[in-house]
C-alpha cells in the first residue's frame, strides 16, 4: 500500500509539472521524448540480435530485484509527452514493479536508463567489438537526452528516482516549484 500511494504521489507531481510547462518547453519535451524512445529501441534492438531477453530468462533477472528505484520524473515525462498508456507497476510481486509475467511491463523505448543500459558479461561478450563501442556511444547520447530533460524545468524538480526506499522523492519536495 505505501508503494501505491507513493507511485501516485510522484505521478501527481510529475503531472503537474508537464503540464505546467511553457508552450516552447513542451514541444522541446515531445522531440527529446520522441528521440529518446527510438534511441532506447535501438539499444533494445542490438542486444535482442545475441538473443538477450533468452539470456535474461534464463536467469530469472537477477538484476532485476532491485529495479523499483530505477525509473525516474523523466522516465514518466517520456511516457506523458508522447501520450503512451502508463504502466501499473505491480508492488506486490517482491521483485522489480515493472516486472511482470513473464517479460518487463514497460515497452523497450520507455525503460529505465539502468534497465536500457545494463548489459552482464552474458550479453555483452556476444556482442561484437563494433557493437559493444556502437552502444556505448548511444548510452553517452542517451545520458545527454536525460540531462536536456531535466534541464526543462526548476533545477533539480525532475532528478531521480520515483520511488525511495527511505526518504521521499525530490520530486516530492519540489512539487511546488513548478
Amino acid at each position: 500500500m505505501k508503494w501505491e500511494r507513493e507511485w501516485g504521489k510522484a505521478v501527481s507531481a510529475v503531472n503537474a509539472g508537464f503540464l505546467a510547462l511553457p508552450l516552447e518547453k513542451a514541444h522541446r519535451l515531445r522531440e527529446l521524448s520522441r528521440s529518446m524512445v527510438a534511441l532506447k529501441d535501438r539499444m533494445q534492438h542490438l542486444v535482442a540480435q545475441v538473443d538477450a531477453a533468452e539470456l535474461c530468462a534464463g536467469c530469472g533477472g537477477a538484476c532485476c530485484v532491485c529495479g523499483k528505484y530505477h525509473f525516474t520524473a523523466v522516465d514518466l515525462l517520456v511516457y506523458l509527452a508522447t501520450q503512451e498508456p502508463l504502466l501499473t507497476p505491480r508492488f506486490d510481486n517482491g521483485l522489480c514493479p515493472y516486472l511482470g509475467e513473464p517479460n518487463c511491463l514497460v515497452p523497450a523505448g520507455y525503460r529505465p536508463f539502468n534497465c536500457i543500459t545494463f548489459n552482464c558479461e552474458l550479453i555483452e561478450d556476444r556482442l561484437a567489438h563494433s557493437e559493444v563501442s556502437r552502444f556505448y556511444l548511444m548510452e553517452r547520447e542517451l545520458r545527454e537526452l536525460y540531462a536536456e530533460i531535466r534541464s526543462l524545468f526548476p533545477r533539480g524538480a525532475m532528478d531521480g528516482s520515483l520511488l525511495r526506499d527511505a526518504a521521499p522523492s525530490p520530486i516530492l519536495r519540489t512539487t511546488t516549484a513548478f
